[in-house]
């Protein structure tokens, strides 16, 4: 066998793998939403904490994270580090106190939970339909990973428009047959798998690149590209960057769900502790992969890659995040190549599954279900689901193929959607004196989402705004403006008796 059809055979046996797991924990799945998408509230430790971890992390981690560190370098490194552990102590802190308002309160969306404290139905089909929104430049950026892992694994022979469209599928299979039960199970599959697959790879790169390590790739980097040993974001990108990835990211559907899963308080505690140290190591091999391949970029190998190859490969892909799969397949045998390169589709399928899910939770649950054809069999609403995921996934698929730009840049977009449920989630699980209503938490939200849209560079053009920043600053933006217009709605308008009657059920099922 050619070295090609080695490693795209192992990328294709790691497809066989879950999709046998897929088809498995159909065959145990009962037919109701509760089962379909929360597991029926029964995980355990060790699938609560690597369906998170491994959910949280995508091709964002194991592709476009490398990308960062070859072209930006260390300023990734000091980003990340407080991101990924901020997210874990908002999962510690917030995540609790969700879990333990979904188990009484039969939530399994954050749709659900948040139109049920403000008794808001508008407020519901807001954050459903929103949400599913965002959640799009999420989907595209898995289809964009998985389509570079392939074509690159396979030498060209799949071309990235027909290997992400496979491996979408293949994703959107086991999660049609298994529901989030499938994706659960795979998680833990798929979070071992792409930890062992990053730690191998920055390993083995620093050794084929620099006989001395990284003490020789960092000595390099000094004479070659000193600007990559130093901060390279200003202090607004990088506030930003902490606050979408942390709370932001956090309180995206499919992260959101993951809280109700948990059968008590102690297993997600452990999680999140879990999910602290498993986020923040994650990228120290990152680091190491990505700043190897700036050393290569500098002075190149010949016969392996040529000096400048960054640049080529962003020229033929339409972004630098093909760096990670093409490092790999370079310097590394072909059975490594294609375990990694499987790691690598892991990343992207442990999320790529989990957004399937929470979309399609979304829309069958808080629209279809309530108001398209309320009352109907469960097995109807899981049908609905199914076919949901399918075109969830087509429209990622074709935004994907039009080469959108760095999946850094793209998951931001998302994130910072999802920043703005910041402040009413958090009168939600601190309800401790009743400062924001309906009124306010429906103007906020709304205003904080259109300015993330507007200011964000890819969404802004098509509104022609004539200043526009990365997500990561527009999500800070439409944080302030959010907080701002909740705070004066809410003290301009008074809440509904039901509203204040929620509130103390809330208060008491917390505090009590």
């Amino acid at each position: 066998m050619e070295a090609w059809q080695t490693t795209t055979a192992l990328i294709l046996l790691y497809c066989a793998l879950v999709l046998v797991i897929g088809y498995v924990s159909g065959k145990v799945l009962k037919k109701s939403l509760e089962d379909f998408y929360v597991l029926s509230r029964k995980a355990g430790t060790v699938v609560t904490f690597l369906a998170t971890a491994s959910t949280y992390h995508s091709a964002f981690a194991f592709l476009t994270s490398v990308a960062v560190f070859a072209t930006t370098g260390i300023t990734f490194w000091v980003g990340s580090s407080a991101w990924t552990t901020m997210a874990a102590v908002f999962m510690y802190l917030v995540g609790v106190r969700l879990m333990k308002l979904g188990r009484v309160r039969g939530h399994i969306s954050p749709a659900d939970g948040l139109a049920d404290f403000y008794k808001s139905e508008l407020l519901r089909v807001l954050v459903a339909a929103i949400m599913a929104l965002f959640i799009i430049a999420y989907i595209v950026v898995q289809a964009v990973g998985l389509g570079l892992i392939l074509d690159i694994g396979s030498n060209g022979v799949i071309p990235y428009a027909y290997g992400s469209l496979l491996l979408m599928l293949v994703a959107t299979v086991y999660m049609a047959l298994g529901g989030l039960r499938a994706a659960y199970w795979t998680d833990v599959l798929q979070g071992v798998w792409m930890y062992l697959g990053i730690a191998l790879a920055g390993v083995l790169m620093l050794h084929n690149v620099a006989a001395g390590g990284l003490p020789e790739v960092m000595d390099r980097l000094r004479e070659l590209n000193p600007r990559l040993l130093t901060m390279n974001w200003g202090p607004e990108m990088l506030l930003g960057t902490i606050m979408i990835f942390g709370p932001g990211l956090m309180l995206l559907p499919h992260l959101w769900i993951k809280f109700y899963v948990a059968k008590d308080e102690k297993v997600l505690k452990a999680s999140a502790l879990g999910t602290a140290l498993y986020l923040s190591s994650y990228y120290i091999p990152a680091a190491m992969v990505g700043l190897a391949a700036a050393v290569v970029n500098a002075v190149g190998l010949p016969g392996v890659l040529e000096k400048g190859f960054i640049s080529a490969l962003t020229a033929k892909y339409g972004s630098a995040d093909a760096v990670m799969a093409t490092m790999i397949v370079k310097f590394l045998h072909p059975v490594v190549a294609g375990f990694l390169l499987a790691g690598a589709a892991a990343a992207a399928m442990s999320t790529l599954d989990s957004f399937l899910g929470s979309t399609s939770l979304l829309l069958t649950r808080d629209i279809y279900q309530r108001y398209i054809r309320p009352g109907k069999p469960e097995s109807e609403y899981v049908l609905v689901s199914r076919l949901l995921m399918f075109v969830w996934m087509l429209i990622g698929w074709y935004l994907a193929v039009l080469r959108p730009g760095l999946i850094f840049d793209i998951t931001a977009i998302p994130v910072a959607g999802g920043l703005q449920l910041v402040p009413m989630t958090l009168q939600m699980v601190i309800p401790k004196k009743k400062i924001i209503n309906k009124h306010g938490a429906v103007a906020g939200f709304v205003v904080g989402s259109i300015l993330v849209t507007l200011f964000t560079v890819q969404t802004g053009k098509y509104f022609r705004m004539p200043i526009t920043y990365h997500a990561a600053v527009a999500g800070l933006i439409g944080l302030t403006a959010n907080i701002a217009v909740t705070l004066i709605v809410s003290t301009l308008t008074k809440p509904t008796q039901e509203e204040v009657k929620i509130f103390e059920e809330y208060k008491k099922t917390l505090y009590s």
